[in-house]
Formats: structure tokens, sequence, C-alpha cells
């Protein structure tokens, strides 16, 4: 068995699905060694070869330049924080019901929304989403439909106001 820098955690293993595993949203990859690492980690499909979470993202910088703490990995603070297609919205995906309303994660997400980013926040499955964006200098919570996942999980927002 052999992990990449994510040490312990596994998160990314149970919240997405993985079509080529037939391994569903929610569920734990039966591949997953829970807390130690992937079982197939040389023959694990393009795309959890591809997938890196904001955290991890972040642990290629240098300390002092955006380097997200220990606290925010996301075993640690139970929300795994990932990007999209669209580099002004961020994913954050629960392990725990609010988790992403405390402590390191919630000051992280407010954070991105006061910078722009818009965070949309709920299972991969689920077509209804919080939005926090920033809006005239506030940060605002917004419940938002969402298209159903398609083939490789990707989903968009179908508000009438415009996308995130």
């Amino acid at each position: 068995m052999t992990a990449n820098h994510c040490g312990s955690c596994t998160a990314c293993c149970r919240v997405f699905a993985i079509p080529q595993l037939d391994k569903k949203a929610g569920d734990w990859c039966k591949h997953c060694d829970i807390g130690k690492g992937c079982k197939i980690y040389a023959d694990r499909p393009q795309m959890c070869q591809d997938y890196a979470c904001l955290w991890l993202i972040s642990q290629e910088r240098e300390p002092g330049q955006g380097r997200l703490g220990p606290e925010l990995r996301p075993d640690r603070c139970k929300v795994v924080i990932t990007p999209t297609t669209n580099p002004n919205v961020m994913g954050a995906i629960p392990t725990i019901p609010g988790a992403w309303r405390k402590g390191k994660a919630w000051e992280l997400i407010e954070r991105m929304a006061l910078n722009g980013i818009a965070v949309v926040i709920g299972p991969p499955i689920t077509t209804r989403k919080t939005l926090v964006r920033k809006i005239n200098g506030r940060i605002i919570e917004k419940e938002v439909t969402m298209t159903p996942p398609d083939e490789n999980g990707m989903q968009w927002s179908i508000e009438s106001d415009g996308p995130p």
C-alpha cells in the first residue's frame, strides 16, 4: 500500500463517485484502507491520480505562501474543499453534517468568499446545495439548485440569477 502526501487522510476516498470502480459518492471505496491509504495506489483510476483537494494543492506552496495548516486537512476539519472547473468557485463537501460551519473550515470558507470566490457546499450527489459568496461587501448564504451529476460527477447551478 502506498500513499501520497495526504498522510492518513482518506476523505476523498469516501465523498466522490468513481465510475471506473462502480463506487458511489458517499460510500467508502473498497480499495481504501481507511486512515492509511489506497490498496491499489499504483493502479488507481486516472481520476484518482488527477485529483487533489485544496489542502493537498496548498502543500506544494512554500510555508507562509498560502499553505493550509494541518487543522484544515479534510480528515481533521471534516470538510473536503475542492477546486471546480470554474476558478471563481470552490466546492466544500462535509463528511459530517454542519462541519463546514465550524472552526477553521468556516474561517477558510469566509475568507474565500470575502476574496470573491464562491463556495458551493453539499454532498456531490445532491441537487440542493448552500452557496456562500460575497454580495455588496457582505457574506451571504443561499440555497441553490444544481443539475443532477453527469457521468463524471459534474454539476452546474440552474438558478435564474446566473452562476455563483
